[in-house]
């Protein structure tokens, strides 16, 4: 049946196409909101030259078929997306190694994360609102503050250009996957706006035919119980807004109104338990006044609320609480002024403060009501100061500093007062460089140190072994990189990177007799090291295709492991071709080996340092325009992904099979 669907559409498609197709209404990068960039990669500033930046457009996340950001992330060089790492299933996201807490990651130049244990379920973010997602690696610019060991994700939304635009996409897929996105953006006078709503809904994900019901580790019997066919607890409910007023009185000012809101009600595979509730809340007041052509000055106030009900659905064999749930919320604001004098010295100040809170409350059986459990909080604060040398016309320099300063301030547990660690601060010096050898060819060169503050979790939390002896980490990030223009259509590039980590806070199990007691320690030091390497061509003009491959080695040099999680390589192929009949198609292909973890037999398993199998992934998109009708500009896509079927794990999670979506998007 889904065969005969495929080829139906695809026929179908064909057949409608009367016209080469349409372009958009407006300029992709006209819509990008400038202002939620703390370094606008578009002015091409020396601090992003120095480091390794990539970055991913609307179009990129159309043709990959992306549907949240782990999807947009994922074929990315020194990227892993890594799913179970915890009991929640949630995706997340590794940069060179390092774990998602201990990255930066923005909407609009505002960090969103649990402010309990500083992750956050990618998976929850939709792309129908995001202009282009920015990855800054190694010595990002200081102006992002504390908590950037790893490297700083800003996902940009979009705005409303002069011209008003309406975009309405809708797909289809198995196991009643249905997904809706409306956006309207436009401007009057000296008002813009922009609004979209998404719905998406599933009852869950196949796996592959290829799974084996008698597994002993995933199969019927083993700690998963899984019999194949739709993937127990997959099922989900997803909602978002996006919205953004900006006001433009006249050149040198501006001031936008951003709100973000996602709500989302999912199972989770690996447990017996559901996210019966997840919503959080994003407001932020960003405004910017240049006083000259030298001199201009961005603040930003903003407010996140996170909320989650975590339920156990198998009341029968319950070894802890009914539901649990957490109320967090960030505030805090920015200023930095930037000085740019006569495109010879670029200086940049910034200060920012952002607080923390997590409350903590649980019910213990059906029928009972909420006990507050804990209450957390911290405050950080962080000036920068970064300057742009430009000595000739083939070097310059970037030099900066932050001073990050840590607050922890309550902890609270069944109403009484835990004491708090001291405050701690630190400097974070780097310094780069970037020289042009010719034309075609740069050469870029960093050294940077970085901290990362202990989160609420690991200081403060009863259940997994919070300690508040914690040390920050710390590492000193090394970079060296080239980037050649081969011709017009052929550009490569060349990265090596090092990391040296002092202090890497790790959760480790010891049992004494029958009981297993978690705790949070600082393991003395580990290395990460690697090289990334890109091509990019235009075969022909149309035929597109990028590769990339990454290298990682890294080292516990307390245990002489790898690191968990971590592939040894990893290789990604995107291509893309347009017919002249208004037909494209993308595909893509992605190759991960050797990586680790401990798996568990069950909760109470210490635990088997276990080789993740390795894996090839193929999937594949076909976008076919039509006729423009009544100022309508359509398209009809078929989305495949995991082509081949394959069946693999990331961790001990069993991952989604062959699936397929059938869509139509109109813009007018």
């Amino acid at each position: 049946m889904i065969k005969t669907t495929i080829v139906t559409f695809i026929t179908g498609m064909m057949l409608l196409a009367a016209t080469p197709g349409w372009s958009a209404s407006a300029d992709e990068s006209k819509a990008v909101f400038t202002l939620g960039e703390v370094i606008v990669t578009g002015e091409k500033q020396t601090v992003n030259l120095a480091t390794t930046v990539t970055e991913v457009t609307a179009t990129d996340l159309e043709l990959r078929g992306a549907e949240n950001v782990s999807d947009a992330l994922k074929l990315l060089p020194g990227i892993n997306i890594q799913t179970a790492g915890n009991n929640r299933s949630e995706q997340t996201v590794s940069i060179r190694g390092f774990e998602q807490s201990d990255l930066k990651v923005l909407v609009d130049g505002v960090a969103i994360y649990g402010q309990y244990d500083h992750m956050l379920d990618l998976s929850l973010i939709p792309v129908d609102s995001i202009a282009k997602i920015t990855i800054t690696k190694g010595a990002s610019s200081v102006l992002y503050g504390a908590n950037t060991m790893g490297g700083v994700i800003n996902i940009v939304t979009k705005r409303g250009t002069s011209k008003p635009q309406t975009d309405i996409t809708t797909s289809f897929g198995d196991y009643d996957t249905q997904n809706y996105s409306v956006s309207h953006g436009g401007s009057s006078d000296k008002f813009n706006y922009w609004v979209n709503y998404t719905f998406r809904e599933s009852d869950g994900f196949r796996l592959s035919s290829d799974f084996d019901e008698h597994s002993d580790k995933f199969g019927i019997g083993s700690n998963l119980n899984e019999d194949g066919g739709k993937r127990d607890g997959s099922d989900y409910t997803k909602q978002s807004v996006n919205a953004k007023l900006g006001y433009t009185p006249n050149d040198n000012s501006k001031l936008y109104l951003v709100m973000n809101y996602v709500n989302n009600e999912k199972g989770i595979p690996n447990n017996d338990w559901e996210f019966s509730d997840w919503q959080q809340w994003q407001v932020s007041l960003i405004g910017e006044h240049r006083f000259n052509k030298q001199l201009r000055i961005k603040t930003n106030i903003f407010y996140v609320d996170q909320d989650n009900t975590l339920k156990d659905t198998d009341t029968s064999n319950r070894g802890w609480f009914y539901k649990s749930g957490r109320d967090n919320y960030s505030t805090g604001g920015n200023v930095q002024a930037f000085w740019n004098a006569r495109e010879v010295n670029f200086l940049k100040i910034g200060a920012s403060f952002t607080r923390d809170n997590s409350q903590h409350s649980e019910v213990s059986n059906p029928g009972d009501s909420w006990e507050d459990i804990g209450e957390y909080e911290s405050d950080i604060y962080s000036l920068a100061v970064e300057d742009e040398i430009t000595i000739n016309n083939w070097l310059s320099v970037v030099i900066g500093t932050s001073w990050d300063y840590y607050d922890p301030r309550k902890a609270e547990s069944d109403g009484i007062e835990q004491p708090v660690p001291d405050s701690d601060s630190t400097f974070n010096p780097q310094i780069g460089m970037v020289i042009t050898a010719s034309n075609a060819t740069t050469i870029h060169a960093s050294v940077s140190k970085k901290t990362r503050f202990p989160h609420l979790k690991e200081l403060f939390s009863d259940m997994v072994g919070g300690n508040p002896n914690l040390q920050p980490q710390q590492t000193t990030a090394y970079e060296i990189g080239l980037d050649h223009q081969f011709n017009p259509s052929i550009d490569g590039s060349v990265v090596y990177f090092y990391n040296d980590i002092k202090d890497l806070i790790y959760r480790d199990n010891i049992f004494q007799g029958e009981e297993k007691i978690s705790y949070y320690r600082n393991i003395g030091s580990s290395r990460i090291q690697g090289l990334e390497a890109t091509v990019n061509a235009d075969i022909t003009d149309h035929l597109r295709a990028g590769f990339n491959y990454t290298y990682m080695l890294t080292k516990d040099k307390d245990t002489g492991r790898e690191l968990p999680g971590r592939p040894r390589h990893r290789a990604n192929l995107d291509m893309r071709y347009d017919f002249p009949f208004g037909l494209l198609i993308s595909a893509q292909g992605s190759y991960t080996q050797r990586q680790f973890y401990n798996y568990k037999m069950n909760k109470r398993d210490d635990g088997t340092w276990t080789k993740m199998p390795d894996y090839f992934l193929l999937n594949m998109r076909l976008e076919q325009k039509l006729s423009t009708v009544a100022g309508i500009d359509t398209k009809l896509f078929l989305q495949l992904d995991n082509l081949t079927d394959k069946n693999y794990i990331n961790y001990d999670y069993l991952q989604q099979g062959r699936s397929f979506l059938l869509g139509m998007n109109a813009k007018f």
